[in-house]
């Protein structure tokens, strides 16, 4: 915009200027814009013509519409050329249609602000969604694609303010929400759309859209009211929701989750495995689905399974806090010390203070009797100090060679005794906020995921769609 009002030059009305016969009168007190060249500087003699007259005129109506002189130029150019509108619409067509989005954003905005009609806001704001498209898929530029994306529906908004309740705007602006996933607002539209369209195939397709819009609505107000059930400690009540979620969205995994997660609370173990098996049915794979998995295989007397499972969450998140502090304790339970001792290490990177992690580290220790020390940092020393630190070594190995140092065994023969805890390990879970957990239990042992402050996926709607377009050209 900026670019193309540079390139106006102001000129004093030529006397010998004649623009068409008619009503229309030469104002000699309105300087006529002139749009020169790209790159050129001064106007030149040449420039001086009714073509780039005009061609400053409509640069000024497309991107300078509240200049004083705004509705001169509009009336000017429509003297010269009565259908220029609908020939620069057609031209803005093509443009469009060649990708030429640059060239078509300024015809289409001289077309809306020459005639403001609803079809050519709409042609406009269709536009602007081309534009975002282009900058996402084509330029990989998401922030200019949302700036598209606020231009289409400021478009639609400004024509609301100009032609009031009107049909063919409300029902694109009524798309437009819908594509966005702002349900909400869609069905506000939808239903002010309904209110004023006149009978046809297009409200027929928003009656269909509008019923699509209330079920989703009510499909997100049952999977909150599962997740707030399981977070309330009410896994019934979760699972009767999760039901009716699941009922209109079958292809979608996070139904099964959250009822999964309400009858792995429930102590339904069977049922919430074949739920967790389900998303990853469906295609999704995610280190909680994988966690819940393993909870369900342990309170199923499947220790090993559930390892593998934890494994399989450890690979998918590596910083995954709940399975790898559940794992730990797993193979510390079951004197598996080396593993256990490998995953503590894991956690304490990942958590360094965590006090679960602390907890299991005392206990390592006292079944060991080895100390895990403090985590090592790297330092970075110069050439001087290794050779330095080379001579100790050397020093060390000479005296090495004189004589060996022991290791005492006990009396009866055998080596460092490991000390187990009586009944079996426990791990107590984070009150607020914490995301891991394992608890002993006098006949085995589960590990529980988080239960306060937890963050499983919400069901959302996709933020894009196949396509894209969400505005219907008028031609």
């Amino acid at each position: 915009m900026d670019n193309q009002i540079s390139r106006i030059r102001y000129i004093r009305v030529p006397e010998n200027l004649k623009v068409v016969e008619g009503d229309f009168k030469i104002d000699p007190g309105i300087k006529l814009p002139v749009q020169i060249s790209e790159g050129q500087k001064n106007l030149r003699e040449e420039d001086l013509t009714i073509e780039s007259i005009v061609a400053g005129m409509l640069t000024l109506i497309a991107f300078d519409d509240l200049n004083k002189d705004i509705e001169y130029y509009k009336a000017f150019v429509k003297a010269v050329e009565p259908d220029i509108a609908q020939n620069l619409n057609a031209a803005a067509i093509a443009k469009q249609q060649a990708k030429d989005y640059g060239f078509a954003e300024e015809l289409f905005l001289a077309v809306y602000h020459l005639e403001p009609q609803s079809a050519s806001c709409i042609n406009l704001a269709t536009l602007y969604s081309y534009m975002s498209v282009h900058e996402e898929e084509d330029n990989k530029d998401l922030d200019k694609a949302d700036e598209y994306l606020a231009k289409a529906k400021s478009t639609l908004l400004d024509g609301l303010r100009r032609f009031g309740e009107n049909e063919a705007i409300l029902s694109e602006l009524a798309s437009f929400e819908g594509f966005l996933g702002n349900l909400e607002e869609a069905k506000d539209y939808a239903e002010r759309y309904m209110k004023v369209a006149s009978e046809g195939e297009r409200k027929s397709e928003m009656k269909k859209f509008l019923s699509e819009v209330n079920s989703h609505l009510e499909s997100d107000t049952a999977f909150k009211e599962a997740y707030d059930f399981v977070m309330l400690d009410m896994p019934e009540k979760a699972i009767e929701a999760a039901d009716r979620f699941i009922a209109g969205n079958r292809k979608l995994w996070n139904g099964y989750f959250v009822k999964a997660w309400a009858l792995r609370k429930a102590k339904r173990y069977g049922e919430a495995k074949e739920n967790l098996l389900k998303c990853i049915e469906l295609g999704e794979s995610n280190s909680d689905i994988y966690n819940e998995l393993s909870i369900c295989e342990l309170e199923n007397g499947d220790k090993e399974l559930a390892k593998a499972y934890l494994n399989s969450a450890i690979d998918l998140d590596g910083t995954n806090l709940t399975a790898i502090s559940n794992l730990a304790f797993l193979h510390l339970a079951d004197e598996e010390f080396d593993e256990a001792r490998y995953y503590l290490e894991k956690a304490r990177s990942v958590a360094k203070d965590d006090e679960i992690i602390k907890s299991l580290i005392v206990q390592y220790e006292k079944a060991t009797g080895e100390k895990i020390g403090d985590v090592i940092s790297e330092e970075v020393i110069d050439s001087k100090e290794d050779e330095d630190m080379a001579e100790i070594i050397e020093e060390l190995e000479k005296g090495q060679e004189e004589g060996h140092h022991c290791h005492h065994n006990h009396e009866d023969g055998g080596h460092h005794c490991c000390h187990g805890h009586e009944d079996g390990h426990e791990c107590h879970n984070h009150e607020e906020g914490e995301h891991h957990c394992c608890h002993g239990h006098e006949e085995g042992h589960e590990c529980h995921n988080h239960e306060e402050g937890e963050h499983h996926c919400c069901h959302g709607h996709e933020e894009r769609h196949e396509g894209h377009h969400c505005c219907h050209h008028h031609k």
